[in-house]
């Protein structure tokens, strides 16, 4: 006999097919409809459109009692993603009680393809990425750029890199670059945790596309990344240029036989 949760989980399968979301796929992977995976592409009008992330969505019993366990397969870099798990910080993902059972696999998709487009950064949970994004917008996107050619992905709780020993030096670079980035905000006294949850990205859920592309009229502009304060750490004249200098330098010594082990 199968539980409630399969049931509330039929009607997300009908509800998605009834919008048909642009740029959104999901599908069960299991018999039991308990496990999903989702294709994401970020929203038009926004450098992450034409850039696809694949996710899983784990459902229990408790459905939708509880929120589902949503991780990104592949992890972008971005202050609302975990770049060692791949899981999301939206906070009624993250808190119980912050879970409506209002919500549905609709809702939760399109408030992650909001997410991927329009970062939060109030108590983001990669600060390199939030830091970066506030420093220097362009550098960022192309990071963004650069780590999506050659993405990491979660593969059976491990990571999976690429074989290539160019492809593998030239994301090695880019990983080194954000390492030592991370070691200068470390000096900073950043936190180890959050204080709160990552807020959601949209209040009130959308019914239709188009009223989701209204909301992204409305998203933060780079005047208001640069609003959101985050603890200093480092040189602040030091030039970005400088530091991608630095990597392209740093590449030139890698032992490739070394990393493929």
């Amino acid at each position: 006999m199968h539980c409630r949760a399969y049931f509330l989980l039929e009607r997300d399968i009908q509800e998605l097919k009834e919008n048909n979301f642009k740029g959104i796929t999901a599908f069960p992977v299991s018999e039991d409809l308990m496990e999903w995976g989702a294709d994401i592409e970020g929203l038009q009008n926004t450098f992450w459109h034409g850039l696809f992330f694949q996710l899983t969505i784990k459902f229990t019993s408790q459905y939708n009692f509880v929120p589902p366990v949503v991780k990104f397969i592949t992890i972008p870099f971005h202050p609302n993603v975990d770049q060692n798990t791949g899981r999301v910080c939206i906070d009624f993902l993250d808190d119980p009680e912050k879970w409506n059972t209002n919500y549905t696999l609709s809702s939760i998709l399109l408030t992650l393809q909001v997410m991927i487009s329009n970062p939060v950064l109030e108590n983001p949970v990669n600060l390199e990425a939030a830091r970066m994004l506030i420093k220097d917008e362009s550098l960022y996107k192309q990071i963004v750029l650069r780590l999506f050619s050659q993405p990491i992905q979660l593969r059976e709780n491990s990571l999976e890199f690429p074989k290539d020993p160019d492809k593998l030096t030239r994301y090695a670079a880019a990983v080194a670059g954000l390492a030592r980035e991370s070691r200068r905000l470390s000096k900073a006294n950043y936190p180890t945790e959050r204080n709160q949850l990552c807020p959601t990205p949209i209040e009130n859920f959308a019914d239709t596309q188009t009223e989701m592309d209204s909301v992204m009229k409305t998203g933060r502009t780079k005047e208001r990344w640069k609003s959101v304060a985050l603890p200093d750490g480092g040189n602040e004249s030091e030039s970005w240029e400088e530091e991608v200098e630095d990597l392209v330098t740093w590449t030139n010594t890698l032992n490739t036989n070394i990393l493929e082990d």
